[in-house]
């Protein structure tokens, strides 16, 4: 049986009990408790949710800025655990390898499974904005859902959806994606983008006023790319916006498009 050198406390798991290493080293570890998204897989870290290329990473990250460490000695966080449980509400107790030097030893720590503040709007009817687009070709619907695919694990959740064929509402949790999404539009798509504001409420603790967005994407009819016809001349498409321009076909000079 493993027993700690500087105390005698048999039964310990490492070089030293945690005791013994808390004081040794100056370090001080109560409560450490872990919160962890059970939909996206991000961690709270010093109050704020971040994502990582694993849950063990992020586990490690959290622990750290847990531990009080004034002596700034350099710990390899190792967590030790069964399958997580992943359930809304569960708590799972683990434990914390801690090696400092030729310091090895265990501390405690808990798990907390909940959800972070972007996915617990999803499912729910919370948005921040509407994405209208009209006159769409299928080829701009389809880009539209793809993205909005794409971007769910950032806490992008489509709430609702009206209307059909070249006419869709897009109703969306996230303004700030709302309006980077008007720009891919506006890059990749001939269409003009516009976006109104409207206040919604307040904020009961801190009386900020709450707005809701609309960004409206109007589609034209043509995009980059294509040869259209303009003044008797072949022209293709190389740049939209206010001003559209092309180039000459036969001639391969620069012109604009009415």
């Amino acid at each position: 049986m493993a027993f700690c050198p500087k105390c005698g406390k048999k039964g310990i798991k490492g070089t030293f009990c945690s005791e013994c290493a808390e004081e040794e080293l100056g370090l001080e570890f109560k409560d450490i408790t872990i919160k962890k998204c059970i939909e996206c897989d991000r961690v709270m870290v010093q109050h704020k949710w971040q994502s990582f290329k694993s849950p063990d990473q992020g586990i490690i990250h959290a622990a750290y800025t847990r531990i009080k460490n004034p002596k700034r000695a350099v710990l390899d966080i190792t967590p030790h655990y069964k399958e997580l449980k992943d359930k809304p509400g569960a708590e799972q107790d683990i434990e914390l390898e801690i090696s400092a030097g030729v310091q090895d030893f265990m501390i405690p720590a808990k798990i907390l499974f909940t959800y972070c503040d972007k996915c617990a709007k999803k499912d729910t009817e919370y948005f921040e904005g509407v994405l209208q687009i009209r006159g769409a070709t299928p080829e701009l619907v389809g880009f539209v859902r793809k993205d909005i695919e794409a971007n769910e694990n950032r806490g992008v959740h489509l709430t609702k959806e009206f209307g059909s064929g070249a006419d869709i509402d897009f109703q969306l949790t996230s303004a700030k994606y709302m309006r980077a999404l008007g720009k891919k539009l506006k890059q990749n798509f001939n269409g003009e983008l516009h976006e109104t504001s409207k206040l919604f409420s307040k904020n009961r603790q801190t009386g900020k006023e709450i707005h809701r967005i609309s960004v409206l994407f109007r589609m034209r009819g043509h995009r980059i790319g294509d040869i259209v016809e303009s003044k008797g001349r072949q022209i293709k498409i190389t740049t939209l916006g206010k001003k559209t321009s092309g180039i000459d076909v036969k001639t391969g000079k620069k012109v604009f498009v009415k």
